[in-house]
């Protein structure tokens, strides 16, 4: 049964894909039975070769399909959805990744939430699919001056050790966001632009975009009792940095977490003066270190 949060209140759902169906198959069965009626899906495709495109077609007609070459990413392919809701007049968009799976009241939740208090930018607590009960995240957390400046909140705790004053609230202020199930107003991307896809074409583009527009005035804010749980486990692969070509990619890759473009953009652009040179050490101090061990960590 369809039903609505507020009047006429249209959402585009931008989702990005690439090559990976059997994902993408499962998010749009299940997320095609959301309850809310002005809920419209946006697949943009980045030129997958296991013929994604053509499956959509053929089993979501509804689904609104565009297609991006495969060097869009995540922040590319994203914007191109982004740039559709806005022509044809949605009133919010809310970014979502393929690994997710959420309840049919998911997006009827956010809308209301985000109404009643008035709310532009607003995201859901993330969890491990693979562990129900386990937080990923529950918003993102600024610590400048520290050896990981994006820190996920509350990440690896369990759903029974949060404090229980946030599991009474429905909203949170947060630093920023991940951007695996969060709904944005139209008036923040028509005021603060797009993601940063030049300098951030994969990682952390959700971050900087949250960051650009707290400047800009709008708080964000994350719903500790909308879950959204993600697949982290199906395509993680361990990458072993053991030799030049991989710490190349480790660096220099637009799709590794280690970026260094997209670091060194968001610390030059938000670090606040005072933070400068212990933020800066830790930085330097983190890629020597991961130079010498020649190895990964997982996400700053």
């Amino acid at each position: 049964m369809k039903t609505n949060a507020g009047a006429n209140v249209r959402v585009a759902a931008v989702i990005p894909t690439y090559n990976r169906w059997p994902k993408t198959q499962r998010f749009l069965a299940q997320f095609s039975h959301q309850t809310y009626a002005h809920l419209t899906i946006v697949l943009v495709d980045a030129n997958s070769p296991d013929d994604t495109a053509t499956k959509v077609q053929k089993s979501y007609p509804d689904v609104v399909l565009l297609r991006v070459d495969e060097h869009q990413y995540w922040a590319g392919a994203t914007n191109t959805g982004v740039h559709y809701a806005l022509d044809h007049d949605y009133d919010y968009i809310l970014t979502i990744n393929d690994d997710a799976v959420v309840p049919s009241e998911h997006v009827h939740r956010l809308v209301v939430f985000a109404q009643r208090y008035d709310i532009k930018i607003l995201g859901n607590r993330i969890d491990y699919l693979d562990s129900p009960g386990k937080v990923w995240a529950l918003g993102t957390q600024l610590t400048w001056g520290t050896p990981n400046f994006l820190h996920l909140q509350y990440h690896a705790t369990a759903v029974e050790h949060l404090p229980a004053n946030i599991m009474t609230q429905d909203i949170l202020p947060v630093d920023t966001l991940p951007g695996d199930g969060v709904l944005i107003h139209r008036s923040v991307f028509e005021q603060v632009g797009l993601y940063q896809a030049k300098f951030l074409p994969h990682y952390h583009a959700d971050s900087e975009l949250v960051l650009r527009a707290q400047h800009h005035g709008f708080q964000a804010y994350v719903a500790p009792q909308i879950v959204l749980q993600d697949d982290f486990s199906a395509d993680q692969k361990k990458q072993n940095f053991k030799s030049l070509a991989g710490l190349k990619y480790a660096f220099f890759h637009p799709k590794s977490h280690l970026f260094a473009p997209a670091i060194i953009y968001i610390f030059l652009c938000y670090c606040p003066w005072y933070a400068y040179p212990q933020t800066m050490f830790y930085l330097t101090m983190r890629l020597l270190r991961l130079g010498k061990r020649r190895s990964g960590a997982k996400r700053l």
